[in-house]
């Protein structure tokens, strides 16, 4: 609703129109069935022919009309779905932007957005039409019971009672394939990473040098395999349900049709009664099994879309506190770190620990040590990357914490040791310095100038 209400609106409409037509279809074929029975007992030819005519007409009138209006809601409903997977794109955008550096340190966290970032792009798309498939037939059932009821309510029975067992065996499976599917979240990932390494550009040299390739190939055809494996469990288990619920739906059907049929031939029905009731029951057990194929499909897609959810409310822990205050101008104190520690949330021990330093304006510092003695974190905190887990950060005498993050940062030049390459222009790539600046030729050639890079990039086609 909130991605395109107007197309919801419309779409609902034509749902329901397409939903009445077959009723009134199967309607005029009982009336045609009739009036030709009646003329062949009656020897009147000419006029019967004349209201026959009429009848046909009218059927194919409501045929065509049927036609439009599916048209019609599978351009809206397309339409539609697209802006719905736009939308949830935005919220996984913004929200992936939005989350703290820390959060990628878990592998949990990385599951949980792994299956957000696969299930997103076709979900919600699924979910319109499976919505859309529900509200027509669910229209169209209500009409086809009632039909049926008027001539028996047994029958009416029989078409629902058939129905129960599948939409059991399809609402249970779904629980079962969803506690499967996180369980094999991780698999999936590392079958996306060895991917990347396989075919990417990253670490192609290292893949040649120390013959990689087979090895990795070997790990990713293990890897598949074991999903290959939970696949055809899920698949063999979907084919059962299936066969039961239309082994079931089946005997409901030819079950009733022996009943009306018996009752055509004891007068009780006409010829066209018994053609009306075969094609509604026909049309029904369609139509149910579409609302449960559908429910079934919506009811997985709930538990799914649970992740998606269960990302959005991830909560960020580098907040800005109450009666935040400008970034001092000029800076006179300088940075200070005040017995600062710090511990990854999926660390056993600090990766700094009791860190006092003091930085004044105009100095130049260098930090030199280990690998892994703490260097990047530093950094990383001083950026509001992430937040000391004791002690704290001031600029100007002023905690870090009180100062808006995006301001703070913007105040900040860094190149980490694994930088990144965008795969856009040279253009581009030097603006990214600066994406809240006005797109400057000139600002930009002279960047690329005081740093080296001009000449470089004038050689390049």
């Amino acid at each position: 609703w909130k991605a395109a209400p107007g197309l919801t609106l419309f779409s609902a409409a034509m749902l329901s129109l397409q939903a009445w037509v077959p009723l009134l279809q199967i309607y005029l074929m009982k009336l045609t069935i009739d009036s030709v029975t009646a003329s062949i007992a009656t020897q009147e030819n000419e006029t019967a022919f004349q209201r026959v005519a009429i009848l046909v007409c009218l059927t194919g009138a409501a045929a065509l009309a049927a036609a439009l209006f599916a048209s019609l809601a599978k351009w809206v409903s397309q339409i539609q779905a697209d802006r719905v997977a736009d939308h949830v794109q935005d919220l996984l955008h913004a929200k992936s932007v939005e989350l703290d550096l820390e959060y990628y340190e878990s592998s949990r966290f990385r599951d949980t957005l792994h299956r957000a970032q696969q299930e997103a792009p076709y979900r919600p798309v699924r979910m319109v039409k499976c919505l859309s498939q529900v509200i027509q037939a669910c229209v169209a059932l209500a009409g086809i019971a009632a039909l049926l009821f008027s001539c028996h309510w047994g029958i009416t029975t029989a078409l629902v009672a058939a129905a129960a067992p599948g939409a059991f065996l399809r609402l249970k499976a779904a629980r079962r394939d969803y506690g499967r599917q996180q369980e094999r979240s991780a698999t999936e990932r590392a079958v996306a990473y060895m991917n990347w390494l396989i075919t990417g550009e990253n670490h192609a040299k290292e893949l040649r040098l120390f013959d990689l390739g087979p090895s990795f190939m070997k790990r990713s055809r293990e890897l598949r395999r074991e999903l290959r494996r939970e696949k055809s469990g899920v698949a063999y288990r979907a084919a059962y349900n299936e066969l039961v619920a239309q082994g079931g739906a089946t005997i409901a059907i030819f079950g009733s049709l022996a009943f009306i049929a018996h009752q055509a031939v004891q007068g009780s029905m006409t010829l066209g009664d018994m053609v009306m009731v075969y094609q509604a029951l026909q049309r029904g057990q369609g139509y149910l099994r579409e609302i449960l194929n559908a429910v079934g499909d919506l009811y997985e897609d709930n538990l799914f879309v649970s992740d998606f959810h269960d990302f959005l409310d991830l909560k960020t822990t580098v907040s800005v506190l109450p009666a935040s205050v400008p970034l001092p101008r000029p800076m006179r104190e300088g940075i200070v770190f005040d017995h600062v520690g710090f511990q990854y949330p999926t660390g056993t021990g600090m990766a700094l620990r009791d860190v006092s330093l003091t930085i004044r304006p105009g100095q130049v510092v260098a930090l030199v040590g280990e690998n892994g003695s703490g260097k990047t974190t530093l950094v990383k905190l001083l950026c509001r990357l992430c937040d000391p887990t004791v002690g704290k950060i001031t600029l100007g005498g002023i905690d870090l914490r009180f100062f808006d993050v995006t301001a703070l940062r913007r105040e900040i030049g860094i190149i980490f040791q694994d930088y990144a390459h965008y795969y856009m222009t040279a253009r581009e790539n030097i603006r990214m310095g600066n994406v809240h600046a006005p797109r400057d030729d000139a600002k930009i050639r002279a960047a690329a100038r005081r740093s080296g890079a001009h000449d470089i990039l004038s050689g390049l086609p």
